[in-house]
């Protein structure tokens, strides 16, 4: 009789239902930060864009479950650990994925199709009043899951047309097997501490030391030519089109480091994927300008020397290279929006008006992350000192690498 009282106990007990939502939300973590360190590798330009939105919905997602988890009693830490998350055996094997076919078809069609079956096993046992407030958001959950596998087929239609990365069976089949207990394991795994991981992480292939260039775009190696004092509007508004296409490297920086990172916070991931998503999206404000000047992306070109040079970096000094990039670039951005402003320029304004605003929130990031980073990893450095480092970095190392751009171009105006 204890024995069937503690069983119902068990059941019935809403902290031990929400133990699958915990492990769900930090399988999920960790699956999107897998995810986007794979994001420099894509060499569909359509997916290269599209992938750091998904994986921010998908943390935002997890914020969900993490806040239902905390109400059902659950102890949700406010640090991540890694190393303690369930599934971690699954996690690791899908970062030796040979190539984008194989990550989509494993990462993004059978585990999500796992994670869904996990979801609505715990569905079916939650049919009653008790438990609405999760069914919500797990329904979401379910849904944005399905959406994204809806996203991988496409994507893998994509690459068997342009024959860049079909999955191989071997790969495929292990992961299949890999995922055949992940429900189970998401609904009983509770490890209750693990040691933090304090340096960058490199596991399988990732990180990528490199970007790919996207099929079909013209290799900038220096970035784009330099801009003539006396240009005209047009020369200024192509030039800045072009230059906004380029923060397709930031978006490749930040989701490396949202791979790489130690473990932080959650929130840092979650503010670090919106990061990433942001960068891409001013990529897409040079697309979009490109193509009403009658050009396209890939003819204009992209760079990856900054991507490389940052890769150097660890996960702190990257970020804060990026943060003290995004304070020193304010005044030239205000001055872009008053001369799209007083040229009727709208597309430009308001990718010079959007791209203030996302900035400064990444500089609110900054100030916020660096110093527990800084914490976290054991630094002896002051917040003050790693600043330094990263301005100084920016000029002596990263500005030398574009030198050759700019003295093409002073030979070509004489």
């Amino acid at each position: 009789m204890p024995n069937t009282a503690l069983s119902l106990s068990q059941e019935v007990s809403p902290r031990v239902r929400g133990l699958f939502i915990k492990n769900l939300g930090d399988f999920q973590t960790e699956l999107a930060r897998v995810l986007a360190g794979f994001l420099p590798s894509l060499v569909v330009w359509q997916q290269r864009k599209e992938l750091p939105a998904l994986t921010f919905r998908s943390l935002r997602r997890v914020q969900d479950l993490r806040q239902r988890g905390r109400e059902l009693g659950v102890s949700f830490e406010e640090m991540h650990f890694s190393g303690a998350v369930a599934g971690r055996g699954l996690i690791e094997k899908l970062c030796s994925a040979p190539n984008t076919g194989d990550l989509f078809q494993a990462g993004m069609v059978i585990i999500h199709s796992a994670l869904i079956k996990g979801i609505e096993d715990y569905l079916k046992r939650n049919d009653d009043v008790y438990d609405l407030p999760s069914v919500a958001l797990l329904e979401a959950d379910r849904d944005e899951l399905k959406a994204q596998i809806a996203w991988a087929q496409n994507a893998l239609q994509q690459l068997a047309a342009e024959q860049c990365s079909i999955p191989s069976e071997e790969f495929i089949g292990a992961i299949s097997e890999a995922c055949a207990d992940l429900p189970k394991i998401l609904s009983e795994h509770n490890v209750r501490s693990a040691t933090p991981i304090k340096t960058g992480r490199r596991i399988g292939v990732l990180p990528f030391n490199d970007a790919k260039l996207p099929s079909g775009f013209r290799h900038l190696e220096f970035g784009p030519e330099g801009l003539a004092k006396a240009a005209d509007y047009a020369a200024r508004s192509r030039y800045h089109a072009s230059n906004f296409l380029q923060e397709v490297q930031a978006a490749d920086s930040c989701a490396s480091m949202l791979f790489e990172a130690p473990d932080m916070p959650w929130d840092f991931y979650l503010d670090l994927s919106r990061h990433t998503w942001d960068e891409a999206r001013h990529a897409m404000f040079g697309e979009a300008k490109l193509a009403e000047l009658g050009t396209s992306a890939a003819e204009a070109g992209l760079s990856t020397k900054a991507y490389a040079m940052r890769q150097t970096l660890t996960p702190l000094d990257r970020y804060a290279a990026l943060s003290t990039q995004e304070a020193d670039a304010f005044p030239g951005k205000h001055i872009g929006l008053k001369d799209s402003v007083a040229h009727k320029d709208a597309l430009s304004a308001k990718a010079w008006s959007y791209d203030i605003a996302d900035e400064t929130q990444h500089l609110r990031f900054g100030t916020k992350w660096i110093p527990v980073m800084i914490e976290m990893v054991g630094e002896p450095r002051s917040y003050e000192q790693v600043k330094v480092d990263a301005c100084n970095w920016r000029e002596s190392v990263l500005a030398e690498v574009y030198k050759p751009a700019a003295a093409t171009f002073e030979k070509g105006k004489k």
